[in-house]
């Protein structure tokens, strides 16, 4: 080899070489950048994304507002929707809206309501229909006066079976074309104290036996018409003096009483199908409450899956009626409710924006481990169900601009 060939060559490996060890400082760098740490020291420190990056952390969230939203039945007062309704239903998520005589006078205006709120659960884009209820009871309790409403249950209850059936029947095939899913009926309470001031003539009547059958009809007719059937006032109001409207009422019955004298209409109404049932502010000790209201106590909420195997969906009364308003806030309540066991919570308030503040408050309780998240979850399941059988049928949907 000649001494220019031999000294190109040379040029060439020290170039190879050159190119090389730049090569390893510059993937060096790298390394040490991408990693956030300091390669010298020995120490890496890795960094992790944000949680608000994080798309399971936003799966979660929004799981959990569906959850709560699920749960939750609002009112407000007035004739058209309100923005903050308007806003429970577009951003809370909320499954559940309770109507009453005053937001829409007659039965025209009570289907343009529900052709409201269908639409409105289009432009939300809610994965299951909105259920909306009223209570038509008969007689006193009628929300809606249209030929189709009846007289007190104790009326109807005096032509047997056959009749009640076929009552509300001709109620829920009038509720179901105006858009109603659930009727918060029947009472299921048997009147044995003549000094309740709340129950009267919405019970079937004093005497077990007689109850007992009628409910297990109301239950069917209802469901022959296309709407789905509330049991209540559980675990009874029928024995206790006063009305928790104004006051939590007391009953001092045992146990062995409760379970022969008013357990066996809700059992009968279960039998027959009911899709919920309704519990109530009531103080029973002799049923494990002590001094908490019957539909804030676990123990006694219990007793409808325990004791009766209820499997559907367990609903609270309102949450502001006086009784339970002068003991609580609607927040306060809203989570002890759902602590208890029940599933959907009927807030009732007529005030959007203050029945938000219970979904932040039941927010706020998940996220601080006070309430169970799985068992909101399972609420969820049940209520979301329900709401699939008799809710308002679902349109394509739409979404809202402002959504």
């Amino acid at each position: 080899m000649t001494m220019p060939a031999l000294r190109r060559n040379l040029i060439a490996l020290i170039l190879v070489v050159a190119i090389v060890a730049a090569v390893i400082h510059v993937v060096t760098d790298w390394r040490r950048g991408s990693l956030g740490g300091d390669l010298s020291t020995g120490t890496v420190v890795l960094t992790s994304p944000s949680p608000a990056a994080s798309p399971s952390a936003a799966d979660e969230a929004a799981s959990l507002q569906n959850d709560i939203g699920a749960v939750l039945v609002v009112s407000q007062t007035g004739t058209t929707i309100s923005p903050a309704l308007r806003s429970l239903v577009m951003k809370g998520r909320v499954g559940g809206v309770l109507l009453f005589a005053p937001n829409f006078k007659n039965a025209a205006g009570l289907k343009v309501w529900t052709n409201h709120l269908q639409a409105l659960a289009s432009a939300a884009c809610l994965d299951h229909p909105l259920l909306v209820m009223l209570d038509e009871e008969g007689g006193q309790v009628n929300q809606v006066r249209a030929p189709f409403a009846g007289p007190s249950e104790l009326t109807v209850g005096a032509g047997g079976t056959a009749n009640v059936r076929a009552q509300e029947r001709r109620v829920a095939t009038g509720l179901r074309g105006l858009g109603v899913g659930l009727d918060l009926a029947p009472v299921a309470d048997v009147r044995t104290n003549p000094k309740d001031l709340v129950i009267g003539d919405r019970s079937f009547g004093s005497s077990t036996a007689t109850v007992a059958p009628l409910v297990a009809a109301a239950v069917r007719g209802l469901h022959d018409g296309g709407v789905g059937a509330t049991l209540k006032h559980f675990p009874g109001l029928g024995g206790a003096a006063g009305d928790p409207h104004i006051a939590i009422p007391t009953d001092n019955e045992t146990a062995a009483q409760w379970a022969r004298v008013q357990m066996p209409a809700f059992k009968a109404g279960i039998a027959a199908g009911a899709d919920v049932v309704m519990t109530t502010a009531v103080y029973v000790p002799g049923l494990g409450a002590s001094h908490v209201p019957a539909m804030l106590s676990a123990p006694t909420v219990g007793l409808l899956r325990t004791q009766l195997g209820f499997q559907g969906v367990i609903m609270t009364d309102s949450l502001s009626m006086g009784g339970v308003g002068a003991r609580y806030s609607l927040p306060q309540a809203a989570v002890l409710a759902v602590a208890a066991g029940n599933d959907l919570i009927l807030l009732s308030n007529g005030d959007p924006v203050y029945e938000g503040k219970a979904m932040s408050a039941i927010q706020a309780a998940v996220k601080s481990g006070r309430l169970d998240r799985a068992k909101l979850h399972q609420s969820a399941v049940r209520v979301n169900q329900l709401r699939d059988r008799w809710g308002l049928p679902l349109t394509p949907c739409v979404p809202s601009p402002g959504a």
